[in-house]
């Protein structure tokens, strides 16, 4: 192996006692800072930090993080079915999706003012791109951008701030607006939204987001009017998938931009949202669905569970269906446009089923609506309407009366962040994660027709559909195939590559993926994927293998392409290492049955951690592993500290980051919502329970060498994360722990630290699981 030298060297490594110290490590050093007891301090903003792999090794992981795990796809096809607008890693362009030919953004001519997006990208014709802007005069602009060349120019201005328009139809006939109060910005509170505590979908990106990282536009400083109307109006792109919630009332009315003619459609209290909206294609029908909860904006984001908060006695099942808001103030809204019709369906008056999507037919007359179901968890009294919780999909179609005319419910198709676009009167694309692979499936609502479009394991996102040709462009990428943007036609033939942008990457890197199932004394089967140095044989023989674990707990996991420290799926087996991805309980993907099962009565802290060894296991009896590891981020780092008090003997190393080791801490100044849905009641009645799913109280079993990372602006407290290391390194335990300056939860820094910190980090997991795994 080609790892044998240095294989050899961490070998003689694990036999000592102390564990390694970061290069050049010392009291005063400004970069890497010995603060005792094997914790380091690493502060990227002093300088660079010094490498401590050799220089060929830290340039294949600088190589191989360098290539972009996600490129967003924001405005539909042109007209002619020919262009689409996408902003990758560095730059927004146009993208030819017959040749590939790019045509980057050039600017806005004779604008230098700094201006925000606040309105979705929309067509003039086949030549011109648009969007609605704010700036920081406080005026609102219609921005063109012509597509052969890339320049924008300002189409219209007005000084008129007083209604803004969030979302734009097809054509730019019709346009959703708000009416945006006169008290902005100085709104109680001091802000025009919240930023509330959820785990939102980590992949979604709005599109003002997305624009202020690759610079495209001047973004507008704090405490501008400006500033704070285009704050408000990104509290209603879709894409912040309730992330963000306005702290103020909000009217919104669709207007015709040529007629001047408007109707109001809704009147949303504070902490309201439209969670999803949708023209028609003529815009004369428009579809938005109401969900949120009036919230307390002047209360912390990271505050503690709050006994008499109705989010605190809905996720612990305590809320009954007629009192809980999350149900009874969710809503489906509709405007006939030209008969000036509002019609409205609540969720209370249905069958306990709310509202989450919307997509209009091409021919106007057909609404698919995405359906939520509550999660109903065992030993709890009332369903859990929270939207982090809730525990599947299925859709319904109605027709222009809103009579449910169809629905459907399908294994595939029950992910949460489900989407739906129609292509034609009959026919949708669904984007939906099933198990690991983020899919676009066909299905034809009037021949009951369903089918996978896609002919290969992967992440497909986002994804676009052409107008006439029957054809889908679409970012994908999979553990082994960096992210490059494609096309295909909806009959699942015709896969075409447009960018090559990955294709060094894809070439350097030396990766192969395999599905494999594991079946538990339990009868219980898990499918997951081994990934493998592709020089290694399929099944593997005595590999050094590390279980991995996603965060959330309730996110998905997907097989994409990532090699980060966090998800070191195409960093570790480049590196000689095999990794296994096994989903387990409380992922989106699978059954709302294995979802609910992670917080079932008693069942959290121990039912993923418990299947996870026996997995651990099975890697041994198979012959596969030699050694087995385990690293996790977030709820991946609890899992992970979590499987070592509670299976001491399992794991041979691990290596843990932004850990959650302190559930009553959690409770009491954490996420308000998740250690109560966890757990379901209080310390205060279950702290025999609190303490045994709780690390940092059962450190003393503890007898695995542990490397850990923590952000210092982490929201769980990094103070904690360094007295349950403490606790580790004087048990004689092999252990470490990096704390990272200026870095939150997952490491986000300023763009130039967060690199310093996962090349370093990188560096440091390969280093500890050679010492402890190798061979």
């Amino acid at each position: 192996m080609r790892h044998t030298r240095l294989a050899i060297l961490a070998l003689a490594l694990a036999t000592a006692i102390a564990p390694i110290a970061p290069a050049h490590a010392g009291d005063d050093d400004p970069v890497v800072k010995d603060e005792g007891n094997n914790i380091y301090l690493i502060d990227g903003r002093n300088g660079d930090i010094p490498n401590i792999l050799p220089a060929d090794e830290v340039k294949r992981i600088a190589d191989l993080q360098s290539a972009p795990v996600y490129t967003p796809l924001f405005s539909p096809v042109s007209d002619d079915d020919q262009t689409i607008f996408a902003v990758t890693a560095t730059e927004a362009l146009f993208l030819d999706i017959r040749s590939g030919e790019k045509t980057p953004f050039q600017g806005l001519v004779g604008f230098d003012d700094g201006l925000d997006i606040i309105s979705n990208f929309f067509w003039l014709g086949d030549e011109t791109l648009c969007f609605y802007g704010v700036t920081y005069s406080g005026g609102q602009v219609l921005v063109g951008i012509d597509r052969s060349s890339g320049i924008g120019e300002i189409l219209a201005s007005s000084d008129d701030l007083s209604t803004v328009p969030v979302l734009v139809s097809p054509g730019g006939r019709k346009a959703l607006v708000v009416t945006v109060p006169e008290n902005v910005p100085n709104v109680p509170g001091g802000s025009t939204v919240v930023k509330l505590p959820t785990q939102a979908d980590r992949h979604s990106e709005t599109l003002r987001q997305a624009v202020a990282r690759v610079g495209m536009l001047k973004p507008l400083p704090a405490g501008s009017r400006g500033r704070a109307v285009a704050d408000f109006a990104e509290s209603f792109d879709s894409l912040a998938d309730g992330a963000i919630a306005p702290a103020i009332g909000a009217k919104f009315s669709v207007v015709d931009t040529e007629t001047g003619d408007s109707h109001d459609v809704a009147t949303l209290e504070p902490g309201y949202v439209p969670l999803d909206m949708s023209f028609s294609l003529d815009g004369n029908q428009f579809a938005m669905v109401v969900d949120g909860y009036r919230l307390d904006p002047l209360r912390a984001r990271y505050d503690g569970a709050l006994l008499s908060e109705s989010s605190y006695r809905d996720v612990t099942g305590n809320l009954p269906p007629a009192q809980n808001p999350w149900l009874q103030g969710n809503r489906l809204v509709t405007l006939d446009f030209p008969k000036g019709k509002v019609t409205e369906r609540r969720a209370a008056d249905g069958d306990g089923s709310v509202y989450a999507g919307v997509s209009w037919s091409t021919d106007s007359q057909t609404l698919a609506v995405k359906m939520q179901r509550p999660s109903k968890l065992a030993g709890r009294t009332y369903p859990v309407y929270t939207r982090q919780f809730r525990a599947g999909s299925y859709l319904r179609f109605y027709n222009g009366a809103l009579d449910e005319i169809r629905r459907i419910e399908r294994a595939e198709i029950g992910d949460v962040y489900l989407d739906i676009n129609f292509i034609s009167p009959d026919e949708l694309i669904i984007q939906s994660q099933s198990k690991m692979n983020r899919h676009p499936f066909y299905y034809n609502w009037r021949s009951g027709e369903f089918r996978d479009i896609a002919d290969r394991p992967g992440y497909f996102a986002p994804v676009i559909a052409t107008h006439r040709t029957k054809e889908i462009v679409f970012s994908y990428s999979s553990f082994t195939e960096p992210t490059d943007l494609y096309r295909m036609s909806v009959d699942g033939n015709a896969f075409a590559r447009l960018t090559w942008d990955s294709e060094p990457i894809h070439q350097l890197s030396k990766v192969k993926q395999y599905p494999v199932s594991f079946t538990l004394r339990d009868r219980t089967t898990h499918e997951g994927v081994l990934l493998l140095p592709a020089d290694a044989a399929f099944p593997p023989k005595k590999l050094p293998i590390v279980v991995w674990q996603e965060g959330g707990p309730t996110s998905t996991v997907d097989n994409r392409w990532v090699a980060l420290v966090e998800s070191p799926f195409a960093l570790l087996p480049n590196f000689g290492f095999g990794v296994l991805v096994v989903p387990l309980y409380g992922r989106y993907g699978y059954s709302s049955a294995a979802f609910n099962a992670l917080a079932d009565k008693n069942n959290f802290g121990q039912i993923d951690i418990d299947a996870q060894a026996e997995i651990a296991q099975q890697l041994r009896s198979r012959g596969w592993a030699s050694k087995v590891g385990i690293t996790g981020c977030s709820y991946g780092g609890y899992f992970t500290t979590q499987s070592l008090v509670s299976h001491p003997t399992t794991y041979d190393a691990a290596h843990t980051m932004c850990s959650l080791v302190d559930l009553i801490t959690e409770w009491s100044r954490g996420y308000a919502a998740l250690a109560p849905w966890m757990e379901g009641l209080p310390p205060q009645a279950a702290l025999d329970e609190y303490r045994r799913d709780s690390p940092i109280y059962n450190v003393g079993k503890l007898r695995t060498p542990l490397l850990a990372f923590h952000g210092n602006n982490d929201f769980l407290p990094v103070t904690i994360m360094e007295n349950f290391m403490l606790q580790v390194v004087n048990n004689k335990v092999p252990a470490k722990l990096l704390k990272f300056a200026d870095a939150g939860h997952g490491f986000p820094s300023t763009t130039a630290n967060a690199r310093k910190y996962e090349l370093f980090g990188a560096q440091e997991q390969i280093q500890w699981f050679r010492t402890y795994l190798s061979n």
